[in-house]
């Protein structure tokens, strides 16, 4: 087994994180020696939007953006429209 952190959560709402082997669900409370059970954990995961992207890349993308339509603007100030 490998050993991993979870947290764990006595009757009297003490809550602890402990690095247990994966099968562990109980440990006795360090805090009051109550028998403290393993919580269920929510993921930390952020997408953005609609588009599934991660926040960062949409913001990366919009800088990108924003610098090329900044150049183009310079460049047909410089020397005219092509067509």
């Amino acid at each position: 087994m490998s050993i991993r952190v979870f947290d764990f959560r006595c009757d009297a709402g003490h809550s602890n994180e402990m690095f247990v082997e994966s099968d562990t669900i109980s440990i006795q409370c360090p805090s009051c020696g109550k028998i403290a059970h393993r919580q269920i954990a929510a993921p930390r995961a952020q997408l953005d939007g609609c588009s599934g992207d991660f926040p960062g890349e949409a913001l990366k993308w919009e800088k990108r953006r924003e610098s090329h339509m900044a150049f183009e603007r310079k460049n047909q100030e410089r020397h005219g429209t092509y067509r």
